[in-house]
């Protein structure tokens, strides 16, 4: 990933582009690739807190750095206030390079300041290198950190009375306030302290109704001399700990080892800029260090940890990148989550408690869909063979029935959803605690699911030598069948969204796409074709699927307005990447020898890879033009379902 002077020379170019490190741990460091910070989660430094799943703090937002080069000052740093953007640094950025490190270079006539910025793996640290690549004669450097001192769902628009204050202690200052603290150190150069606050910043790009307003406090300057060919570290942490330059280097080497490895080490042979650069990304969205239990991450800045879209993430995160073993001991993590909570897989991890949420009726058999490609890929059942007894528990549930989720299996053999949970289903979006979208019955997608899960137990049971339970499961899945295509085929050539009893959802819905995508289609190939075509015709963008037919009269196709119709808007008209990787799958079932438009359905992404978050995809985007990307600037399932699509069907 490389921008040159073209991509970065205005505000409005170079702020739109920006640039992601993460630790591992959930702890990251997320701003525009000009240093301007466009939403209230951006900062250099920002980390949990003590408790695992809390949601983090945005310590460090960023720091100012200023070159004095002659006796004339170049600031550096890029700011937008309420009325004036301030300083306008931008100006002295050449280039921006992505792999394996973010890095900017700075050009001031012949000087050459290089700026390289990583999260050491493991650690609760930003670390920034400044090299002066190019100097006729010497320069001095300023650098001021501002602080925030506040979780990343909070702003203070005003300084308020929170009683910042700092102390420095061998080239190290610790800076107190919003009970929180925080720590700027560094190797070389002379402290002097000159509090200041930083007040009335704007963050445009932040999704409510109006740009976020915040104000930072800094506790002074960091001066020193720098000739040709001098490097310097300098350390944000939320520990209390001194490194030398020379450990500071080998955490850089080792860094950049790690996304180096996780680049040379995956079975895509074809690695064009595209799979490069999402093969890089997708490690920001994985977690296993130190002995704790593996984890997936929703994206970035939520952080999320959600079953749902675990399970999805992982065939292309885990499976089509080589990640077999982190696969299997995520999935064993999942399935004993489910055995200690009566056999019902939970929904998510509770952000604030850690606690285990049970909400979802599909997160179960999101497991199985997960739990398939991994057999299948690596070509082994003992995890089937070793667990089946909980396997074959969670799926009786689903046929004698959850009553804390308000899922069974009726007489016909299909799921029937009784519940007023707006979290039931994922199509989750709530407005004062009712759904956006009313669903009930037997849900078009729950089902698809119901019946591939079905059919991958008929399998595993066969293949472990349980001949009765394949038979059991393979009766149970054709009457699914049968009776999913009798009640939910319209003869408008596509499927319902939900039929409770005569009631049927004839709106047009992205959730259809997964009757012909998953493994086992519960569809047969005319009517699966048929499908396929109403969600290219209707529901296709080209960044995704929209989640409404846009000639619907409640579509809502721009995340814009007030918060409430920016939620509905998610599950009223905009689209999804991920669905986009199911839909292409299922295109190419019917269309075998149709790559070539496949590609075509990829190749937007490779412009998108190189706005918002540089190498990521997004959550969601407007299902109308212009296309604006939404939600997680990185979003895992987006970033899987591209890579599954490539390596699995490309």
């Amino acid at each position: 990933m490389y921008l040159g002077k073209a991509d970065v020379n205005t505000y409005e170019k170079g702020s739109s582009r920006e640039f992601l490190t993460t630790n591992g741990w959930g702890g990251f460091g997320f701003s525009t690739v000009i240093g301007a910070n466009t939403r209230r989660e951006h900062g250099l430094l920002v980390v949990k807190k003590s408790g695992e799943e809390a949601f983090p703090d945005v310590l460090i937002s960023k720091v100012d750095e200023t070159v004095i080069s002659k006796g004339k000052k170049y600031h550096l740093s890029t700011n937008r206030y309420t009325d004036v953007i301030y300083p306008d640094g931008y100006r002295y950025l050449q280039e921006y390079q992505a792999e394996p490190l973010p890095g900017m270079l700075f050009v001031i006539h012949s000087v050459f300041l290089r700026k390289t910025i990583f999260m050491p793996r493991n650690l609760p640290l930003t670390v920034i290198k400044y090299e002066l690549l190019s100097s006729p004669e010497s320069v001095r450097l300023e650098i001021r950190p501002l602080a925030a001192h506040r979780g990343v769902d909070r702003l203070f628009p005003e300084k308020d009375g929170s009683g910042f204050e700092s102390s420095f202690t061998r080239n190290s200052v610790m800076i107190q306030g919003r009970g929180l603290q925080s720590y700027f150190s560094f190797n070389r150069g002379d402290w002097r302290s000159k509090p200041l606050w930083f007040e009335n910043l704007i963050y445009e790009h932040d999704d409510c109704d109006k740009p976020g307003t915040d104000s930072l406090w800094s506790p002074g300057v960091l001066s020193m001399e720098m000739t040709e060919g001098d490097s310097v570290y300098v350390v944000l942490g939320a520990e209390s700990v001194q490194h030398d330059h020379e450990s500071l280097a080998a955490m850089e080497n080792e860094t950049r080892r790690f996304f180096q490895e996780s680049l040379s080490e995956s079975p895509l042979v074809r690695k064009t800029p595209m799979v490069r650069d999402l093969l890089h990304t997708a490690s920001h969205c994985l977690s296993e260090m130190n002995g704790k239990r593996p984890k997936v991450f929703s994206g970035y800045p939520s952080v999320r940890e959600s079953a749902r879209e675990t399970f999805v993430s992982v065939p292309g995160l885990l499976l089509v990148t080589g990640r077999k073993g982190f696969a299997e001991r995520l999935l064993k993590v999942w399935l004993d989550r489910a055995a200690g909570n009566g056999h019902v897989m939970p929904s998510k991890v509770n952000p604030h408690t850690g606690d285990l949420e049970t909400r979802a009726c599909d997160t179960g058999l999101w497991f199985f869909y997960a739990l398939d490609k991994f057999c299948e890929q690596s070509g082994q059942v003992e995890l089937v063979r070793e667990n089946w007894s909980d396997l074959a528990a969670i799926l009786e549930n689903y046929r004698k029935g959850i009553p804390g989720i308000g899922i069974s299996m009726d007489r016909d053999c299909l799921l029937e959803l009784r519940s007023d949970d707006p979290g039931s289903n994922w199509m989750d979006g709530e407005t004062d605690g009712r759904p956006i979208v009313e669903r009930r019955g037997k849900l078009v997608e729950v089902n698809a699911l119901w019946y591939n899960s079905l059919r991958a137990m008929e399998k595993y049971s066969e293949l472990i030598g349980r001949d009765s339970d394949s038979r059991d499961y393979g009766a149970v899945a054709e009457e699914c069948r049968r009776n999913f295509q009798k009640i939910f085929w319209s003869e408008k050539g596509y499927l319902f969204d939900w039929v409770d009893g005569g009631t049927r959802d004839e709106s047009v819905r992205c959730n259809q796409i997964l009757a012909v995508s998953l493994p086992a289609t519960v569809m047969d190939p005319e009517r699966g074709r048929s499908v396929v075509e109403t969600c290219w015709n209707e529901l296709y963008t080209t960044f995704g699927l929209r989640t409404l037919d846009p000639h619907h009269e409640k579509y809502k196709g721009r995340c814009e307005g007030r918060i409430d119709q920016r939620e509905k808007a998610r599950f009223m008209g905009m689209a999804w990447p991920w669905l986009l990787g199911q839909f292409i799958t299922a295109y190419l079932r019917y269309n075998p020898d149709r790559k070539d438009i496949a590609w075509c359905f990829l190749r937007p992404f490779l412009s998108h890879l190189r706005k918002g978050c540089l190498g990521g995809v997004a959550e969601i985007f407007d299902g109308s033009m212009p296309y604006k990307p939404h939600g997680d600037a990185l979003y895992s399932p987006s970033v899987s379902e591209l890579l599954r699509v490539i390596g699995e069907d490309m």
